[in-house]
């Protein structure tokens, strides 16, 4: 089967890569592109190797791709938590700033942030 995988060229067609290796054992349709994977193996060791299909024709003949490190799952969900905290302090420093304008403008309407002197008199006998 190595052998035989090795044969397959970008620019093939899926018929032509069925009849070479036949079935893969998975499929899959991703970002406009077929994939297959072929999982087989050959003196005792395992290979899962894939190939890329646009258009009916192979783009990309190797092993199982990856995304770069800085594009993976558990780093774009990193990412996006830190994002999502970011979000989370400026809508609270948000809502306190709102809280502290309203007070304000509650205090202004009430005239409670003048100072009010009331002048003692004393009682007329």
């Amino acid at each position: 089967m190595l052998k035989q995988f090795e044969e397959i060229t970008p620019g093939m067609e899926k018929d032509d890569v069925l009849d070479l290796m036949g079935s893969p054992t998975q499929t899959q349709r991703f970002h406009g592109k077929d994939r297959w994977t072929y999982v087989f193996y050959d003196k005792r060791i395992k290979f899962v190797k894939e190939v890329q299909f646009f258009e009916g024709n192979a783009i990309y003949v190797g092993d199982v791709w990856q995304p770069p490190a800085e594009k993976n799952a558990v780093a774009m969900d990193s990412l996006n938590d830190r994002k999502n905290r970011e979000i989370d302090e400026q809508i609270a420093r948000d809502v306190e700033g709102h809280r502290r304008s309203y007070d304000e403008y509650e205090k202004k309407s009430k005239g409670e942030d003048k100072v009010r002197y009331v002048p003692d008199f004393e009682p007329v006998r």
